[in-house]
């Protein structure tokens, strides 16, 4: 079986290049397909850029695929820095003005040492919990005179929430427990669509590896470019720990996906002579 997969892999007779989705005139979806081997050239370096461009697009309304790896990792690290200050604050009694200082007096004092480098928090501080030695000092900075910005949920859709599912906490699973007019039992799904507001068109499954119900509340709840300092702490610690790393794996499987069509467009121009 393994071996088939190899062969079809690189028969290249088996590739197929699927034309953009569009919706017909009964409401269906439908979607153009042709094999790689019966395309022009042209139809080849067409689809070759069109790769290129779902990978590398730096349009900031529409960006590639890597741009938006860039932009996830730079969300978390954004996150991490205002729970960061949130635990310095709390935990450490700290202001925030206390650690523009002592960061600060640090980066003159390593001024010579830090050239070249982006210094992260594990640099100047001892003692840190591990969540929070990776986080860029500049970011901190930022976070201390509230200049971490907005958080774009724009690739955080709703769909992508509830696609997660859902599975609660023992304590969760006790508090969501009603019954009927008649004293039965309501599912626990039927009252976690009422609680969260969600009809009944939408997708939401009981799911082991879902969010709990303060996750998902949380997610749900979370307005449009809202700032980070603004963002609760769930929102900013579900961000953070599960939602930014499913996206980014989600990502990565498209970006693989136009890598492996780039490499079927290579393999075809080169059996036909064709330039990309």
């Amino acid at each position: 079986m393994i071996k088939e997969t190899v062969q079809k892999e690189q028969d290249i007779n088996s590739f197929v290049w699927k034309g953009q989705k569009r919706i017909d005139s009964n409401g269906t979806y439908q979607q153009n397909e042709k094999k790689m081997v019966d395309m022009s050239e042209e139809e080849l370096r067409s689809a070759y850029a069109h790769c290129k461009t779902m990978l590398f697009n730096k349009d900031p309304h529409d960006p590639g695929r890597y741009l938006v790896i860039e932009l996830i990792s730079d969300q978390r690290d954004r996150c991490g820095a205002e729970l960061f200050l949130r635990y310095a604050e709390q935990n450490k009694g700290t202001s925030r003005i206390t650690l523009i200082s002592s960061m600060n007096e640090f980066l003159t004092n390593n001024k010579l040492a830090l050239v070249g480098t982006r210094p992260t928090l594990d640099v100047a501080f001892q003692k840190l919990p591990d969540e929070f030695k990776n986080i860029p000092l500049d970011l901190v900075l930022d976070g201390c005179l509230d200049r971490l910005g907005a958080f774009t949920k724009k690739h955080i859709t709703r769909t992508f929430i509830l696609r997660q599912g859902v599975w609660l906490t023992p304590l969760e699973a006790k508090d969501l427990v009603e019954k009927d007019q008649f004293g039965n039992v309501i599912p626990k799904l039927d009252i976690i669509r009422e609680r969260l507001n969600i009809k009944e068109v939408e997708d939401l499954s009981i799911n082991s590896k879902g969010l709990n119900f303060t996750e998902l509340r949380a997610m749900l709840t979370m307005r449009p470019n809202k700032k980070y300092r603004d963002l609760t702490t769930t929102q900013l610690e579900t961000l953070r720990n599960r939602i930014l790393f499913i996206l980014e794996e989600t990502v990565q499987k498209h970006i693989d996906a136009w890598q492996s069509r780039m490499v079927q467009l290579e393999k075809v121009a080169k059996h036909n002579n064709f330039k990309l």
